[in-house]
């Protein structure tokens, strides 16, 4: 009987599930749902798109569990580093069309995530729904948000293994949008 091939892709993955993620003994729902999300990542041999400045937010953040499931990673060859080239285009973008500078302040924290995705395959893995919210409401004036999927493993609803398995497919109702 011969298995379907899976695709893969190159996921920009926010440390914030790395903190989240907990050990095998753990039975608090959020850390399990972004351990599995971990492990599913490295079992369906997907690619982690890998910055300097996402580095550094790993090494500050992550759990043991993740910091075991990094190393794994980096041994399987599947740490793939990407250019950090576009960021002020993005960052200019975004400050050109957003006019309150608390939002503004919160979006380019996290804009080494966008730069990585928009260099690998489009898909950001994160916890942060503000962040999301954010982005959304700006991908109506800032065109080059709009094909970025975003997927958050600990809300159940969004099935993110699921979506994993079946190759992190580019669907409508994960890309960011106005909301």
């Amino acid at each position: 009987m011969s298995k379907k091939k899976i695709g893969t892709c190159c996921l920009v993955i926010d440390a914030s599930i790395a903190r989240a993620a907990d050990s095998l003994e753990s039975t608090h729902p959020r850390g399990i749902l972004c351990r599995d999300f971990l492990v599913a990542v490295r079992g369906v041999c997907h690619r982690i798109a890998w910055t300097d400045a996402i580095k550094n937010e790993w090494d500050k953040q992550d759990s043991l569990f993740a910091r075991q499931w990094r190393f794994s990673m980096l041994k399987l060859d599947k740490l793939r580093p990407v250019e950090e080239t576009i960021t002020s285009e993005i960052r200019d973008s975004i400050q050109e069309h957003c006019n309150d500078a608390d939002i503004l302040a919160i979006v380019l924290n996290d804009c080494h995530l966008i730069q990585a995705a928009l260099a690998a395959d489009l898909r950001v893995a994160s916890l942060d729904e503000q962040v999301r919210g954010h982005l959304a409401t700006l991908s109506a004036a800032v065109e080059s948000l709009r094909p970025l999927i975003w997927v958050n493993p600990a809300v159940v609803e969004e099935n993110a293994v699921e979506w994993l398995e079946k190759g992190a497919p580019d669907q409508k109702k994960r890309r960011l949008k106005p909301r």
